[in-house]
């Protein structure tokens, strides 16, 4: 990774970059991108409630957020507790300077502040065709395979 890169826990003064990486980010996974002042509510309510972490890649030469992940502390209903990772996104001309891993690798060392039980990483579609990354190089078992149909569409 180069130096001016690195990641942090989001703050507060990185909204504005970080909604232009969380609308690139909603693109990719095909998500709705909701108004302005929706995605500043969803900020603020990541920044405030602990069961949220926010992990963000910074580059201090533009003082700019250039990717982040969406974690969530969950207590299963086997009172297990759980880590997930829910979202991740490294802006494109950002990616394979190990960026993805170091998010990750945040996250997890944050959920083992807590401590949680075990941490699960969602995997849309997008990012099916990488699943031997984050088994073989990051260590993850595939658990579970979801299959969906939606009842909204014609």
């Amino acid at each position: 990774m180069k130096e001016n890169l690195y990641i942090r826990k989001y703050k507060n003064s990185d909204l504005e970059s970080a909604i232009n990486v969380y609308k690139h980010l909603c693109e990719f996974y095909k998500i709705t991108i909701h108004d302005v002042e929706e995605i500043k509510k969803f900020f603020s309510v990541r920044s405030y409630f602990e069961q949220y972490y926010t992990p963000c890649a910074f580059d201090s030469t533009t003082q700019k957020v250039v990717g982040l992940a969406f974690t969530e502390v969950v207590t299963e209903e086997t009172q297990q507790v759980s880590g997930y990772i829910k979202l991740i996104y490294v802006e494109e001309e950002y990616r394979h300077q190990g960026l993805m891993t170091a998010l990750i690798n945040n996250a997890i060392e944050y959920f083992k502040k807590i401590p949680v039980d075990q941490v699960r990483i969602y995997l849309h579609n997008e990012n099916l065709p990488y699943l031997s990354y984050y088994s073989d190089r990051l260590g993850f078992s595939p658990i579970i395979t979801i299959v969906e149909k939606s009842l909204t569409q014609k």
